[in-house]
């Protein structure tokens, strides 16, 4: 089979012959239609954080995907071949033609989506779903924060903590305040023109951090006592929750079936949205990588930096 491949840390993709993957009984073999790209693609290869995200040389990037199901193992009873599905694999490996999965990652993939739309799904909306409600705790009547709110995680979160019922605030660029109104904020913070510290009026119940660094210190002067602060990209300080008297917790994807089944339902009936920014072949993922490397909305410090062409996220199409 094809498959773009990382050879070596920090090393250029490689897009050529690989082995076909085999399955085990308890396995699913999937025709890739379309996978995503994913920051944290980037993270694995480059090597920088080898200690705490390792990955087997050769590698195979892709960490969510849509397809077909090629073949079942012997054990699988819930899948046959031909059944369209999307999902995440903690492992990557969906640069490829085909992919093995275990069957408690997938699930169908909604009818009103394409296979691309449906690539851009599961690692984002999974990530946004997991921090909000089960990291964070949020419920009806309560009011979140969320710090990039334009991103593609931020973008899934705004969308599904509107829909819980809960108030959502959200910090992004000025020229994304439509767009994140649109999605269901009912405020948004231009975090080029203000500090949201000096700006909120009332402490909120949950703080999901898509963004790090002083933002995040920042984040925790406004918080409710009891309330939750949830992080993607650093450890939250056990130091300052104790002093705040909140929790904290960096938080990462389990991918889910199940749960992305209930996000699949609220895709088919149009509670949310699925937003894809661009398209590549999958041999040209090498470019994708240049594009999202260029693309990144917010820094850690919260200085401007390049500004996406588009919404959502950069799918590969698999041929």
């Amino acid at each position: 089979m094809k498959a773009v491949r990382v050879l070596e840390y920090g090393g250029e993709l490689v897009f050529d012959d690989a082995p076909t993957p085999t399955i085990a009984g308890d396995e699913i073999l999937v025709k890739v239609k379309s996978t995503a790209v994913n920051h944290l693609d980037l993270v694995k290869a480059s090597g920088v954080a080898r200690q705490i995200l390792p990955i087997d040389l050769p590698w195979t990037p892709g960490h969510e995907f849509s397809g077909v199901v090629e073949q079942i193992g012997s054990d699988v009873a819930a899948w046959a071949p031909g059944d369209a599905v999307f999902g995440a694999n903690e492992t990557g490996g969906a640069y490829a033609e085909v992919l093995a999965v275990k069957p408690a990652v997938i699930a169908r993939k909604p009818s009103n989506l394409s296979f691309e739309e449906a690539a851009s799904v599961p690692v984002a909306a999974q990530t946004a779903w997991q921090g909000l409600f089960t990291h964070g705790h949020l419920e009806k009547g309560q009011t979140v924060l969320i710090h990039g709110g334009a991103g593609a995680v931020g973008g899934y979160a705004v969308q599904l903590a509107s829909h819980a019922g809960a108030t959502v605030i959200a910090t992004a660029s000025g020229d994304d305040e439509a767009y994140v109104k649109s999605i269901g904020a009912s405020r948004v913070i231009d975090y080029r023109q203000a500090q949201f510290e000096k700006v909120l009026r009332e402490k909120v119940d949950v703080v999901l951090d898509l963004v790090g660094g002083d933002t995040q210190k920042r984040s925790f002067l406004v918080l409710k006592e009891g309330g939750h602060l949830v992080a993607t990209t650093q450890p939250v300080s056990p130091e300052e929750t104790a002093r705040h008297r909140v929790s904290g917790a960096m938080m990462r994807l389990a991918p889910s079936g199940d749960g992305l089944g209930a996000i699949a339902r609220l895709l088919e009936d149009g509670t949310i949205r699925a937003d894809v920014a661009s398209v590549y072949a999958l041999q040209d993922a090498a470019q994708a990588w240049k594009d999202i490397a260029g693309n990144q909305s917010q820094s850690g410090s919260g200085a401007a930096t390049a500004r996406r062409r588009s919404h959502g996220k950069i799918v590969l199409r698999v041929a």
